[in-house]
C-alpha cells in the first residue's frame, strides 16, 4: 500500500525479528505494569492486544468487510481497562463510554477507507468502501455517526446533565457533522481527509472534556 510503503518495517529499516522481539516486550511490560494496579486490568490489556494484533489485523482486516466494525472493540477496551484498573468495576458510565467509542470508530475510518479505496483495493482488503461503494459508505458514516451521538446523550443523562459537556459535544460535533455533510456533496479525498480529521477533533476534545469535568 501507498499509505504504509514509508513505514519502518516495510522499507527494511528495522528487521523483522528485532519488530517481533520489541512488539513482545512491549505486551509483557504493559502486562507486568497493568499487573502492578490489579490481575484484571492486566488480563484486560493482554485481551486487547491479542484482539487488536491477531484477531482485527491478521483475521478479520484481510477477511470481512465488517474487520472495521467488528475490529472496533479494540479502541473500547482502554476504557474499560482504565476503569478496572482505578476502581475494580465497570460502571453504567464506562460500559456506555465504551459503546461511544465502539460506534465512533467506523464513523471516523470509514473516512479514511474512502480516501485510500484504491489503496486498500490494489492490497487486496475487502474494506467497505472497495465492496459496497462510496455512496454506501457515507449513508454508514451518517449511522454510526447517529449512534454515537444517540449514546453521547445516554451518557449525559447518566452522568448528571452538565452544560459544559453538553456545550463542548454541541461544537465539536458540529464541526463533525458538518465535514460529513460536506464529503456528501463533495466527494473528494480532501474532502474524506477533512471529515477524517473532524472525527478526530470531535472525540478527542469530548474526551478532554469528560476529564476536565471529572476534575471540577
Amino acid at each position: 500500500m501507498v499509505r504504509t510503503s514509508n513505514r519502518p518495517l516495510v522499507n527494511s529499516r528495522i528487521n523483522r525479528s528485532h519488530a517481533w522481539i520489541f512488539g513482545i516486550f512491549l505486551t509483557l511490560s504493559s502486562f507486568f505494569i497493568f499487573n502492578l494496579m490489579n490481575f484484571y486490568a492486566a488480563v484486560l490489556g493482554l485481551t486487547a492486544i491479542v484482539y487488536y494484533s491477531v484477531v482485527y489485523t491478521l483475521i478479520l482486516k484481510p477477511n470481512t468487510v465488517q474487520n472495521t466494525v467488528i475490529g472496533g472493540l479494540a479502541g473500547s477496551f482502554p476504557v474499560i481497562i482504565g476503569s478496572v484498573a482505578v476502581t475494580n468495576t465497570i460502571g453504567l458510565n464506562v460500559i456506555i463510554l465504551a459503546l461511544i467509542i465502539f460506534f465512533w470508530t467506523p464513523a471516523h475510518f470509514y473516512n479514511l477507507a474512502l480516501a485510500y479505496k484504491t489503496d486498500f483495493k490494489n492490497a487486496g482488503l475487502p474494506m467497505f468502501p472497495v465492496v459496497h461503494g462510496d455512496s454506501a459508505t457515507k449513508k454508514h458514516i451518517i449511522f454510526y455517526t447517529g449512534a454515537t451521538l444517540i449514546f453521547i446523550f445516554l451518557f449525559l443523562i447518566n452522568n448528571g446533565f452538565t452544560w459544559f459537556l453538553f456545550s463542548i459535544n454541541i461544537v465539536f460535533s458540529t464541526i463533525f457533522l458538518l465535514a460529513i455533510i460536506k464529503l456528501h456533496y463533495d466527494p473528494s479525498r480532501k474532502s474524506a481527509m477533512n471529515s477524517f480529521l473532524a472525527s478526530n477533533i470531535y472525540l478527542g476534545m469530548l474526551l478532554v472534556a469528560i476529564i476536565v469535568e471529572s476534575l471540577l
